[in-house]
């Protein structure tokens, strides 16, 4: 399970959500890499029971994700994904819009 971001060809920054361009070294040119989890730092529960999760990626950004599945904690690493039809275990999914900028070769 892993779920695809932004990485900048210049500065190999990990950028979510996908940016026109790299606010650390101002390129325009990225590709895309998947990545394979994140580590809760916290949740909040709306009123409707959808749980909400901020994870830092090693290396990347903090995203903010629908956690789903029993028992995560804080500082425990969460397996990520751009589906939302996953149903094995925690996860956290984060959706992905078209693409900006990113060469898929």
């Amino acid at each position: 399970m892993s779920a695809i971001v932004q990485e900048c060809r210049s500065c190999s920054t990990l950028l979510f959500p996908a940016r026109l361009f790299c606010p650390f070294c101002g390129g325009d040119s990225f590709s895309t890499v998947a990545v394979g989890h994140g580590t809760l730092e916290e949740t909040t529960t709306l009123s409707d029971g959808v749980v909400l999760a901020t994870l830092s990626i090693d290396g990347g950004p903090r995203v903010i994700a629908r956690l789903t599945g029993p028992g995560a904690e804080t500082g425990q690493n969460v397996p990520l994904t751009n589906d939302p039809n996953t149903t094995s275990g925690v996860h956290a999914y984060i959706p992905v819009h078209s693409t900006v900028n990113e060469d898929h070769s």
